[in-house]
């Protein structure tokens, strides 16, 4: 049973050809556009990365902790929140999550 893309690393945006932020009708877009470049009766490999790849970028649950894994934990924080003293702070799990998305949107740029 295959459940997710063949590898932890593949990104699934990447395998499908949208931004990591792209809205769902551009997702459903380019799904629809790599299937037909790659049907299933042809290239079945590659139909159940595209499939796979689709499931995960439409599901926001699946999407979110795809972010939340992507984001290196040892970054110090500081940088990220701009505070003024050089010591690490807590910042609570909302603003932390926040500070990671704001870094997160400023890579892929």
């Amino acid at each position: 049973m295959h459940t997710g893309p063949s590898s932890p690393m593949e990104d699934p945006a990447a395998i499908l050809g949208v931004d990591a932020d792209a809205t769902d009708e551009q997702v459903r877009a380019a799904y629809i556009a790599a299937v037909r470049r790659h049907p299933p009766d042809r290239d079945p490999q590659q139909f159940e990365r595209i499939r796979d790849a689709y499931e995960e970028l439409r599901d926001p649950r699946r999407r979110a902790r795809r972010i939340i894994l992507s984001i290196d934990p040892f970054q110090p924080l500081d940088s990220l929140l701009d505070t003024q003293s050089p010591q690490r702070q807590h910042v609570g799990p909302k603003r932390w999550l926040a500070a990671m998305q704001q870094r997160h949107a400023r890579q892929s740029e």
